[in-house]
């Protein structure tokens, strides 16, 4: 199962993480010809349960809150008949109808536009309220952050959000166990890898598209060629560079404070 992971849809941006519209119509063409696209919310219902998914079902889910989801890749997914999930990050939300920011000055999403988003039928979900690396914060300040998301969301959309995607993909058993606490009922990893239903829902892998993957990438990731299937626990060198991300994050709280 394909759980696929986009940021911004933008043809302007020198990032890789960005694809053009015109590679992301391809895409959606070839996901309405190829597989069922469900919501994230129906791929978690169904996993460890008895109820099974078609084959050949995909994900659409994106990263951030960028203003260019709506300007552009919405249309796109509408046109296909496609449904997707947005993870929203709070505190680069822009008040009212005034154009939100992130900490390198792009444009995000106002709370406005997201309560359109969601009018036409996109799943919302957290991704936390300032964008940091969760597993690298004490626990207290990490469930700030959780919760804070939850809650503006909640406040803006009046509506229950059920999902989660970590920032840079990066979790912990304690943060995993946070979100849950929290009162999401799944989160999103990344791990570039396919999920199945046996999947962790609080450790979803996603596949990762970015800049330079052809059409033909997309259609090996999506075939399943080359791409591992998720594994159920952290591997070793997550573990390590996860300590190596937190004695640099420490370093630099100390650093602040002096």
């Amino acid at each position: 199962m394909s759980i696929l992971c986009y940021h911004a849809i933008d043809p302007t941006w020198r990032s890789a993480l960005a694809v053009s519209p015109d590679v992301f119509a391809q895409h959606c063409a070839w996901l309405g010809r190829h597989r069922r696209v469900a919501s994230l919310t129906e791929v978690v219902g169904r996993m460890n349960g008895s109820a099974r998914l078609p084959p050949g079902v995909s994900v659409l889910t994106f990263d951030d809150g960028f203003q260019n989801f709506l300007a552009e890749a919405l249309p796109i997914m509408e046109r296909h008949g496609l449904v997707s999930t947005l993870y929203a990050t709070t505190g680069f939300m822009g008040e009212g109808d005034s154009p939100g920011a992130n900490r390198w000055g792009d444009r995000m999403l106002s709370w406005s536009e997201l309560v359109e988003v969601a009018r036409r039928g996109v799943e919302v979900g957290g991704h936390s309220d300032t964008h940091p690396m969760l597993d690298t914060l004490p626990r207290g300040s990490a469930r700030a952050e959780i919760v804070r998301c939850k809650d503006l969301i909640e406040q803006h959309l009046q509506a229950p959000v059920a999902s989660f995607a970590y920032p840079h993909g990066y979790s912990s058993a304690s943060v995993r166990e946070t979100v849950q606490q929290a009162g999401y009922t799944s989160a999103c990893a990344v791990k570039n890898a396919l999920s199945h239903l046996g999947d962790d829902p609080f450790a979803i892998a996603r596949l990762m598209l970015e800049t330079t993957h052809s059409l033909d990438d997309f259609d090996r990731m999506l075939s399943g060629e080359g791409v591992p299937v998720a594994r159920s626990s952290d591997r070793l060198k997550t573990r390590g560079w996860r300590l190596a991300r937190r004695s640099m994050a420490l370093g630099q709280r100390i650093a602040a404070r002096s």
